[in-house]
């Protein structure tokens, strides 16, 4: 006999008569089996319902329902459909034996029982049903790391794509602000010529000009020196000491292209000069911080007053990035959906009830939450409804 099998295995034993309940009872319990009885199959099954047997010795011939037909309903229930039955009874004819089979039966023992043919049939289908469960366990397991290896796929070959998409945009970048460099030098040269022609002919009305042509110049070079910039760390995907000062006032400058930000939303820098380097990937915090500055221009579309905050500060163990709004702030029960994909309390494209509403995916955030855990990051959120939100990125120094 298989002891382990026995030491672990319930038996539900389905019998009206008492004397076979009795022998039964006696046999399995002293081989170390679980046993229950029931003397009719509503009750069996009844009980099934809340103790699930590893398997059941079933008599075909009982008041009530008999045998077979408790054997139709289990097997048509799933909670119950593989346990394994083995019918019990006195008759011995084929056509009884084939209709048990039918019905989802997977042995048939004859009464009087011989003890050691009953106790072999209950250890083979017991050690018949372990194996399906390992089976079944196996193929969970299986279909479950195959799930793993498809979306690790999926997720290295993005960013293989977006690796190679940032160094086309990086390139591209690059070429653009090389061939912008001619131009100006003309433009420049041509300013220092004017001017010196109106100094000879003593007209120094077209200093006026060539001031503001200059000025035009000067911020179009430092536009381009910071697109050189950001692009050559764009294109590096391995951790670099990174300085959040900087990183922010490049992303500024770069902003203060969008009209909109420009010259609609009055601004406030507050930087800790003694912020430290700390490693990151330069591309995953530009993109916070673009997704944050995004989110708090839209939250200030339709506002009078529009204010934007950005603070940044330091304690012994992180660093820490303000981005404050005076928007149209975030309802306590919205606060544990925002960062959750696809929740967005913007309208999606083509569904805004006035002009100019900022639309939403509801990725933003969530693609915020994503880009900063390699680096044990996290996002603190405070917000009055009607009043605005403050958007704290926090950094550890040490990862």
């Amino acid at each position: 006999m298989n002891d382990k099998n026995s030491e672990r295995s319930i038996i539900l034993i389905v019998d009206d008569n008492q004397t076979n309940l009795d022998v039964l009872f006696e046999l399995l319990r002293n081989y170390g089996f679980k046993v229950l009885v029931a003397q009719d199959g509503e009750s069996a099954i009844e009980q099934i319902e809340y103790i699930h047997p590893d398997l059941i010795l079933l008599d075909i011939m009982m008041p009530g329902i008999d045998g077979f037909e408790t054997c139709r309903r289990l097997k048509a229930d799933p909670p119950t459909q593989d346990i394994p039955i083995i019918f019990m009874s006195a008759l011995s004819d084929t056509l009884d034996k084939v209709k048990g089979f039918q019905t989802g039966a997977v042995d048939y023992i004859t009464k009087p029982f011989q003890h050691e043919e009953v106790l072999s049939r209950i250890e083979t289908h017991l050690t018949i049903r372990s194996l399906q469960k390992k089976l079944e366990e196996k193929n969970e397991e299986l279909a479950h790391l195959n799930q793993n290896l498809e979306r690790l796929v999926e997720q290295k070959s993005k960013q293989l794509i977006d690796q190679e998409k940032t160094a086309i945009i990086g390139r591209l970048t690059q070429g653009m602000v090389h061939n912008l460099k001619s131009p100006l030098q003309v433009m420049q040269t041509s300013v220092d010529l004017i001017e010196t022609k109106a100094t000879k002919i003593n007209d120094y009305s077209f200093f006026s000009y060539t001031k503001y042509i200059l000025q035009a110049i000067t911020k179009v070079n430092q536009i381009m020196d910071t697109l050189m910039v950001k692009s050559r760390k764009e294109q590096e995907q391995d951790l670099q000491p990174v300085n959040i000062n900087e990183l922010v006032q490049r992303e500024i400058q770069l902003l203060e292209g969008n009209l909109y930000f420009k010259n609609k939303i009055k601004k406030k820098y507050f930087y800790d000069d003694k912020v430290q380097n700390i490693p990151l990937i330069y591309s995953y915090i530009s993109q916070v911080f673009y997704n944050l500055i995004n989110n708090a221009m839209d939250a200030m579309w339709d506002k009078k007053s529009r204010e934007l905050t950005i603070v940044t500060r330091q304690d012994e163990s992180k660093i820490y990035l303000e981005i404050a709004d005076t928007g149209c702030g975030i309802a306590p029960e919205d606060f544990s959906k925002i960062f959750d994909p696809f929740y967005t309390s913007k309208p999606a494209k083509g569904e805004e009830q006035k002009e100019g509403e900022p639309t939403g995916t509801g990725l933003g955030l969530y693609t915020c939450i994503e880009l900063l855990k390699p680096f044990k990051g996290e996002i603190a959120i405070s917000s009055n409804l009607g009043k605005g939100s403050i958007f704290t990125v926090v950094l550890p120094k040490r990862q």
